[in-house]
């Protein structure tokens, strides 16, 4: 089964129905998308993909179909943003390309997000507005996380309906929900390095050497679900912070992240080169979290949260 199908049954059964952020139960949110993830990277990201525009559209009072598989498309770059001019007859026509379109011929609609003016719009686009001879996925040459069919998706002249926009002019950005939401990859770097770190310790004994990588591995194992546990606790106490919520998330991100790289780093360290050539689906795990965690930005990220105002130390219970 691959991560299309996956994914789709996950849908069908009722797995993707996470408690939504804010209303009690953010920490087992969490919880569910790491557990995807150590199941399989490349689900866990159409997953997480799904479940944050499940929420994007709950905020925005929009009524989402259960049978409906959803994305976000929301990178942007010079060479790929899409602007957004209104017709005479109320419609939106589109123009331009969005690049990192995950689920590009897989999701029934899209959260799509575009320039009008000075102010930035999100738009829930359908496939059906899609052809395939609008999706390239020739610039992905990975052989990780190639089932989520991540594309550059040419949006040039498709026309969408006044009713398309969620939530208004630059909504997306201000709202809390998007630093809440931002957690929601790193829960899945983290079930992807859970995957990673079962395998060690399923490892029969080996030396002190061995078992020193396998102490730190379980150590960073607590490290990270502890952070998602005190990261959903701190949202369900006050989502509306939205000031809290931009710094808890690029902490939370930026944690994780490094704990992922130490991770990374023993895993080699502890099991040498067999681990990477002669398990096709370790050595595609290995590489789907490498990629998976340069959605933190790293230094940039690090810029903004020494840029915030400094907040009192949290305390967490």
């Amino acid at each position: 089964m691959n991560a299309a199908e996956h994914v789709r049954r996950l849908l069908h059964d009722g797995a993707l129905d996470l408690p939504p952020i804010g209303a009690g139960a953010t920490r087992e949110r969490w919880r569910r998308l790491a557990a995807t993830a150590r199941c399989d990277v490349a689900t866990a990201r159409l997953a997480e993909a799904h479940v944050d525009a499940v929420q994007i559209l709950h905020e925005g009072g929009r009524r989402v179909d259960a049978d409906c598989l959803l994305g976000v498309w929301a990178s942007e770059s010079r060479a790929h943003t899409v602007r957004a001019e209104p017709g005479r007859d109320g419609t939106l026509r589109l123009h331009g390309s969005k690049a990192f379109c995950s689920g590009a011929g897989i999701v029934d609609a899209a959260l799509v997000t575009a320039t009008h003016d000075d102010t930035r719009l999100l738009l829930l686009v359908g496939n059906d507005a899609l052809d395939a001879g609008r999706i390239d996925t020739t610039s992905w040459h990975a052989h990780a996380l190639r089932d989520t069919c991540t594309a550059t998706v040419d949006l040039d002249g498709i026309t969408v309906a006044a009713d398309a926009v969620v939530g208004g002019p630059n909504w997306y950005l201000d709202r809390p929900g998007f630093w809440h939401g931002a957690i929601g990859p790193a829960a899945c770097w983290a079930g992807a390095a859970y995957g990673l770190i079962d395998h060690v310790l399923a490892q029969p004994a080996g030396d002190a050497h061995a078992r020193a990588n396998d102490g730190a591995l379980v150590a960073a194992r607590w490290a990270m679900a502890s952070i998602l546990d005190a990261a959903g606790d701190e949202a369900d106490r006050d989502p509306s912070d939205g000031a809290g919520a931009h710094e808890r998330a690029l902490t939370a991100r930026y944690l994780i992240d490094e704990t992922c790289r130490d991770v990374q780093d023993r895993f080699g360290r502890a099991l040498g080169p067999r681990a990477f050539v002669a398990d096709a689906a370790l050595a595609e795990r290995f590489e789907a979290l490498t990629i998976y965690r340069r959605q933190c930005h790293a230094e940039r990220d690090l810029e903004a949260l020494g840029a915030l105002p400094r907040a009192q130390p949290r305390t967490t219970g």
